[in-house]
């Protein structure tokens, strides 16, 4: 019964909880009145589990059409979504989402730990083993745009940084970060720049030990939240004393932000497998919904996967198609299994569907869903995107980042994303390490708060709302490569397979055969890696 607890999909007319009617029922209404065809579509959807990525990406479509149609189905959806989802009581009643805010389960105070080194004055960048500043990090940058692995304005982004080091003087600035502990965070960024961060996360000790590690030895302060019944801790006894559940304590956490100084900067960076995301998600919007209507002085961020339908750049469309004309030798063998398996296989980046053109723009669409990730996991960041087009449209400043593919535990803890991270590499896709990932993402945060010219600032109009979403986006070079990432994996998998079992083979033949590992060739069968 606890898990249920919070915020929740409401009980259906089966008694279920059912995610895949929920997020039905909130899509179609999303486009209502925009694309019925698509409404009824995706109400008549089967195998959910599997086909959703065609109507996310028809969803994409629509939006494309004009700035106030993608507008109007984020608000659309979110509506549906603050009207369809429950708040689940501790007697099992369930209540309206927005009453998520009035509702009084604990007292939160806060505990203040400040760090004592001195502030980093500059952008360090770790990356492969250097820490890479200043002329170093330009180059690198510079050699990302070349590969096609970032787009040309995350180079101007993070060089705009790398020149003005004093943006990274956050003192003054209190960042409200959901997920503090998360690998993918910029919480030990902000600290060290100098920020007031407060810190919610779940009452795990592991996390906030780590947590106070690390502002310790910081020049920025953690705010704290502890139950308001206990006595003030010494600091040894924070960690088991620490933390909050945004699912369930949406009400404290809102009247907890609210008294704390600001300006403030809110950002979700929590995770959770499954259908827990899509109910974080919109806890998280319940609680900004809470916090706009408290105070005035906030601005948010978020961070995009990678794995997601997008509208992109024409040229990035144009670099692709430059790549596919080629005559590499992956290019040639790319053709050919396209050829031989009936275009099942090594797709063109954007083939048949892949520009669409509206009334006054042209827009690429990479739909880069990985499908094992699963519906929920595309509902939830669906429903950010959603809140972050709103809030951007209510005047707030919004640094929306594409990140990269990252090398996270929770991908390491799943055998079939880290392989394909591993696979992709093959076709130009880069995977970055956590700390490289959370440096840059600091970066473009700072630069969103600093550069009134930047996209985030709703002074800025933008030609389409998604343009938020192309400026500075790091997609690890998904959106430049020559091929359809989703028709190469599965034959990298298969060619890979087949080597490591004539490896394996190999291995007990040279039991009988010496020296038969070591002919040319034969002995790297058995590697993972080239």
């Amino acid at each position: 019964m606890a898990l249920e607890l919070g915020v929740n999909l409401p009980v259906g007319a089966d008694g279920s909880r059912s995610s895949t009617a929920s997020a039905q029922t909130v899509l179609a209404a999303s486009v209502a009145g925009v694309d019925d065809t698509l409404a009824a579509d995706i109400m008549r959807a089967r195998d959910w589990r599997h086909r959703y990525p065609e109507y996310f990406t028809r969803i994409l479509v629509a939006e494309a059409q004009s700035g106030p149609a993608a507008l109007q189905i984020a608000r659309q959806g979110l509506a549906a979504a603050r009207s369809h989802y429950v708040v689940v009581a501790a007697d099992g009643t369930q209540e309206p989402l927005p009453s998520a805010v009035t509702r009084r389960g604990l007292d939160l105070r806060t505990v203040a730990v400040s760090g004592h080194d001195e502030r980093v004055r500059e952008l360090v960048v770790p990356h492969r083993g250097e820490n890479l500043r200043g002329l170093a990090l330009l180059r690198q940058l510079d050699d990302w745009v070349r590969r096609g692995i970032v787009e040309p304005t995350f180079a101007d982004a993070v060089g705009a940084v790398v020149r003005n080091p004093d943006w990274l003087d956050l003192r003054g600035h209190t960042f409200a970060l959901v997920g503090a502990g998360a690998q993918m965070g910029p919480f030990a960024q902000l600290v060290q720049w100098g920020a007031r961060v407060a810190a919610i996360d779940l009452p795990r000790p592991d996390v906030w030990k780590r947590l106070l590690s690390v502002v310790r030895e910081s020049a920025g302060t953690m705010y704290v939240p502890v139950h308001a019944d206990h006595e003030d801790p010494v600091e040894a006894d924070i960690p088991t004393r620490a933390g909050a559940d945004l699912m369930t304590d949406v009400g404290p956490l809102v009247d907890w932000l609210a008294g704390l100084s600001g300006p403030m900067t809110v950002g979700n960076y929590g995770y959770a497998d499954g259908v827990l995301f899509v109910r974080l998600s919109m806890a998280f919007d319940a609680l900004l919904e809470g916090l706009r209507s408290r105070r005035d002085d906030l601005s948010v961020t978020y961070l995009a996967t990678p794995s997601d339908v997008f509208l992109v750049p024409m040229n990035a469309v144009d670099m692709a198609q430059e790549r596919h004309s080629r005559q590499s030798p992956l290019i040639v063998a790319g053709k050919v299994a396209h050829a031989m398996s009936a275009g099942r296989w090594f797709g063109p980046n954007y083939g048949r569907g892949g520009v669409i053109e509206t009334p006054t723009e042209r827009f690429g669409v990479v739909s880069a869903f990985i499908v094992a990730q699963g519906p929920n996991y595309a509902m939830a960041k669906r429903l950010q995107r959603w809140q972050m087009i709103a809030t951007r449209a209510d005047g707030i400043l919004t640094s929306v980042h594409v990140a990269p593919p990252t090398r996270t535990s929770s991908v390491h803890s799943n055998p079939i994303m880290a392989e394909r991270q591993r696979l992709t590499a093959y076709v130009g896709i880069e995977t970055f390490d956590a700390p490289t990932t959370e440096a840059i993402a600091g970066a473009i945060l700072v630069h969103d708060l600093h550069n009134p010219a930047s996209p985030a600032n709703p002074a800025n109009p933008l030609g389409h709302p998604h343009e938020a979403f192309m400026f500075a986006a790091n997609p690890g070079g998904r959106w430049r490569v020559p091929f359809d990432v989703g028709s190469t994996v599965p034959l990298l998998h298969e060619i890979t397979g087949v080597r490591l079992r004539a490896g394996s083979l190999i291995r007990d033949l040279s039991a009988h055969v010496p020296g038969l590992d070591r002919l040319p060739g034969l002995g790297r069968l058995g590697t993972s890696t080239d």
